[in-house]
């Protein structure tokens, strides 16, 4: 009987450990976007209190309580997820990163960080995933449309290799620097366009016609963890008198302690026009229509030959309907142990235009490097260099016959045949714009070849440490050196340039600018009870050279493209410039328990630049964040956060150089050469420009933050705006620049957030932005007046008190003898919708909606073709009166040619797939850890009613006001991209 007992206890046990073992799940918790293993992420069983940890290598293993199906999975950083036990109880779970997560840290000083949840000012956070994860951006900056509210974006140039200006929150400098602040691992970035002089070959202007690349399409976009966007002067105080126009704060990827990972990434696609603008139609009746009576006869014979020889031709198609190559290879490896830590990666990018022999290529390569010297001492290195080489073809304006396609088209009938005999020989157009525009394609050279060093260091050093205090030291510096060799060349068998005295024409230039900075601060932190202290102070120091040469030729012997082989060699540009800035920071932070966060803040900053280089300006700034939820009273279930926050900052923005001196110009009087003074005069008192900005803001989450609510309201006053001064011809000086004007810029923007979804088959984030600027001029000291690349006739800009100063009038007068207002540039207001929905385990699909509503374009593209006779409607009449739509808007006004140009656009989508785990792992032996493929596309369907190429486009983007024309530009595409990623 005591055996049988015995037997029958054993029994008893074996079948509880059998049961227990039934109960046991484990599993493994990786991150969705890049399968990195997750360690620290809680698992509960829903609707108990039982639940496990993640181990360093992301593994877990939970007993189950009896009756248990569903786990719920939590982790700093990341979305919430339910996960549905299976019957072999192994799991593999990826989360999904919250990129709004309130415990995310961003930086609110130059040497400190906080949580978002403390934040008191509206700064923007974009992810990794966020910037590539949807679509492989050409450039940098391209990522970032549609992303930003409070961002006013335009391009510039639809060529590869970019082009684009991006305006935070209105206008902050009628003259002066409308660009933001770029800095990439603590170095200030070299973002000034590189002139090329092929604005003095084409004759149409100025550097800014020279539709030069952009320089932050240098920077490799799979390199960025996040991009940080301080947009108004409350935020980007700290930053002193370079950020006036907001600050873009990109920080690189960073190795990861643990097993080494390699991850290869490979794209291939296409590029297309993303449409044609169309061209009239030509027949006997609108030849004897257009031409001149002694012209129809030989007009008539060169119809009917076209006719019989093929035509007539598209000229569009041929020039713009190229579908060209692109592809982009991308490989890091990063690891490392807890004292060091490392990430490497190299870059091969080619994209070649819609246009034949243009195209651009980067070449790069990046070591980020961390090491922790001893408990108290760390430091890391960031070093990328970069080669690109950018070809940008010949669009946009010109004043000399035969330099740019659009113009060529434009006033060419599609009768003419461009096409090359079979010795080659292309045929000579008779027509205005002198020029066969596929020989100005095939045979004229727009290049620039840049060289990039961008390297940065920072030292931490914890001088002491105790249990309610700490002391430490960080020093950091960077340089940024560019070095840039451009080509413009026209030959001298050019038809254009066989009627020049000298034909063929080169300009060659080289640039070398070297941006330095160094700063070192000193943070203190403090805690006495629950309230923390955060004191930080130090000092800044920046410094810019630059050099340029363009050296131009002219009368080149055939087939040379050496100066010294040109009959007439002069220098085109030289300059020699320095520039040197200094701060003095400091910043305290006091935080009541997470309850009450304030700051207070000082920058002083001294430049050269400054009428008085020595004079320190000082910029304040003040916020505070109220966190309501977080006090004890807070009782509410479905408003899991809610913050106030009011901050009040102003920022600076310095004179361009040259503007504080008097400068020498060369002059030859009898056969000698000395100096004169030049017609505008330097002003040894000018201050810098000064933006002061109000921001009073509500952030809410619902649901234990699962939607999420960000509201802000601004009042940006920017004081001392330097404007010209017209003086008395008889002082021989003509201008004088003085600051005398102020301006107000107010908008909201508002950004909701969520998942509305989040299950094991099934996570969906959203995310649905809105913004809106207004400006006005409160003041202005000099007489009012318009500016403007074009004039009256065709529509310009009004600098006027108590008007915008992008407000766009024009031709013809008003009876009180003032020109007509017919529009703004600047957006009524803009919204974008961004969703991801991650779906069957293994899909994810994403797309991003940007609505524009409202901002005129200058269309002066309309006026040239309307002259040739080649507008697409040219042919109609649209008011019934017997008189063709392209005869019939001649010298109506300048308000034909202002259009609105409003869009709603699909800017990304993709559709990619993750193979199963185990699929992977069988097949390639454990060898390779993920692979994932996918389609992309950017810039897919545009709905807009403006007839030109892209509602975007703009030939003088890096200009303050003038940024809304467009002339010819080089046509905008959409991108299709294959690709797949491996990682080991």
């Amino acid at each position: 009987m005591r055996k049988m007992l015995h037997f029958l206890c054993m029994l008893l046990l074996l079948s509880r450990a059998a049961e227990a073992q039934d109960n046991i799940v484990t599993g493994q918790v990786r991150s969705a976007t890049d399968g990195a293993l997750l360690p620290g992420v809680t698992i509960t069983v829903k609707g108990k209190t039982t639940g496990a940890i993640t181990d360093n290598q992301g593994v877990f293993r939970l007993v189950l309580p009896p009756g248990t199906q569903v786990l719920n999975f939590t982790a700093i950083g990341f979305l919430p997820q339910d996960v549905r036990v299976t019957d072999n109880r192994k799991l593999l779970v990826q989360l999904t990163e919250n990129v709004k997560s309130l415990d995310a840290v961003v930086v609110s000083g130059l040497a400190s960080a906080t949580k978002r949840a403390n934040l008191a000012n509206a700064v923007t956070s974009i992810s990794a995933k966020e910037l590539t994860g949807t679509a492989t951006p050409q450039t940098l900056d391209n990522a970032l449309y549609g992303k930003l509210p409070g961002a006013d974006i335009k391009s510039n140039s639809g060529a590869p290799g970019g082009g684009l200006s991006i305006q935070l929150r209105g206008i902050s400098s009628l003259q002066g620097a409308s660009q933001p602040l770029y800095i990439i691992d603590g170095v200030y970035l070299n973002n000034s366009v590189i002139r090329t002089g092929r604005s003095t070959i084409t004759g149409a202007g100025g550097k800014e016609e020279d539709d030069a690349a952009n320089r932050l399409a240098d920077i490799n976009p799979d390199d960025i963890a996040t991009v940080e966007v301080l947009k108004g002067a409350s935020a980007s105080a700290i930053y002193g008198t370079r950020a006036n126009a907001g600050v873009i704060i990109i920080t690189t990827k960073k190795g990861k302690a643990g097993r080494t990972r390699v991850s290869l990434g490979q794209e291939i696609g296409f590029a297309k026009i993303q449409h044609y603008m169309g061209s009239a139609p030509w027949d006997e009746n609108k030849i004897r229509q257009f031409f001149p009576p002694s012209r129809q006869e030989l007009e008539l014979q060169r119809y009917h030959d076209a006719l019989a020889n093929g035509g007539p031709f598209n000229y569009e198609k041929i020039l713009y309907g190229e579908t060209p190559l692109l592809t982009n290879t991308h490989l890091n490896i990063s690891g490392g142990t807890e004292k060091t830590k490392f990430y490497v990666s190299g870059n091969l990018s080619k994209e070649n235009g819609i246009i034949k022999y243009t195209g651009f290529s980067r070449r790069s390569i990046r070591l980020n490097l961390d090491h922790q010297l001893s408990s108290r001492i760390s430091f890391s290195i960031n070093s990328n260099y970069i080669n690109s080489n950018t070809d940008r073809g010949f669009t946009g304006n010109e004043n000399n016959a035969g330099a740019s396609l659009g113009y060529i088209i434009g006033y060419t009938p599609n009768y003419f045949n461009p096409f090359p005999d079979a010795a080659g020989n292309y045929p000579d157009n008779p027509y205005s714009e002198s020029e066969n525009p596929l020989a100005l394609r095939d045979k004229a050279i727009n290049n620039s070849n840049v060289n990039r060093f961008i390297q940065s260091g920072k030292l931490n050093i914890q001088l002491f440490s105790n249990a309610r205090s700490s002391l430490s030291a960080a020093v950091q510096g960077g340089v940024d050196y560019l070095s840039s060799r451009t080509k413009v060349y026209f030959p001298d068998d050019l038809q254009a340039q066989r009627s020049e005295a000298n034909p063929g024409d080169i300009v060659l230039g080289q640039e070398n600018a070297i941006n330095t900075n160094l700063q070192a601060f000193l943070l203190y932190q403090q805690a006495v009870g629950k309230i923390n202290f955060s004191t930080q102070a130090g000092a800044v120091f920046l410094e810019t050279k630059s050099y340029s040469t363009l050296n131009r030729g002219r009368g080149l012997v055939a087939k040379q493209q050496n100066i010294s082989q040109a009959a007439v060699q002069s220098l085109l540009q030289q300059y020699d410039q320095q520039v040197k800035d200094a701060g003095i920071v400091a910043q305290e932070e006091v935080n009541f328990d997470d309850k009450l966060i304030t700051t207070l803040g000082v920058r002083f900053d001294k430049s050269t630049l400054n009428g008085d280089a020595n004079q320190y300006y000082a910029f304040p700034k003040a916020s505070v964040a109220l966190n309501v939820s977080k006090f004890s009273f807070w009782k509410s279930r479905t408003v899991s956060q809610l913050k106030l926050r009011a901050a009040y900052g102003q920022t600076g923005g310095l004179a361009s150089f040259g503007d504080t001196y008097s400068s020498l110009q060369p002059a030859i009087n009898g056969g000698l050469i000395g100096s004169k003074i030049s017609g505008v005069a330097g002003n040894p008192n000018l201050k810098p420009e000064r933006a002061g900005e109000l921001e009073l803001g509500i952030d809410a989450g619902f649901f234990n933050n699962r939607l999420n609510f960000e509201g802000t309201y601004y009042s940006k006053r920017v004081t001392d705006l330097i404007q010209n001064l017209t003086l008395a011809s008889s002082t021989g000086i003509t201008t004088k620049k003085i600051n005398a004007a102020e301006l107000v810029n107010k908008g909201v923007e508002i950004a909701v957030s969520g998942v509305p979804v989040s299950t094991r088959n099934l996570t969906w984030t959203s995310r649905l932005l809105f913004w809106k600027n207004t400006s006005k001029i409160t003041r202005l000291d000099v007489p009012s007046y318009t500016t403007g690349s074009y004039g009256p006739t065709f529509g310009t800009y009004l600098i006027r008190k108590g008007y915008s100063p992008t407000t766009i009038v024009g031709v013809p007068r008003t009876k009180e003898g003032e020109y007509t207002v017919y529009g703004n540039s600047q957006p009524d207001f803009q919204s974008s919708l961004y969703n991801d929905i991650q779906f069957l385990h293994n899909f994810n699909f994403s797309f991003l909606l940007h609505w524009k509503k409202g901002g005129d374009l200058l269309n002066i593209t309309l006026y040239n073709t309307d002259n040739g006779g080649t507008t697409k409607d040219w042919n109609d009449d649209y008011n019934h009166n017997g008189v063709p739509n392209g005869k019939d808007r001649a010298g109506t006004g300048a308000g034909v040619y202002v259009q609105d140009a409003g869009y709603l656009r699909i800017r990304e989508v993709s559709l990619s797939y993750t193979f199963p785990k185990p699929l992977i792992s069988r097949a390639f032996r454990n060898v390779v850890d993920q692979v994932r493929i996918g389609v992309s596309a950017t810039n897919l369907f545009t709905v807009t009613s403006y007839p030109g190429y892209d509602p975007e486009a703009s030939n003088f983007g890096t200009q303050a006001i003038n940024a809304g024309t467009d002339l010819f530009q080089y046509p905008s595409s959409k991108r299709i991209l294959f690709n797949v990623k491996v990682d080991f």
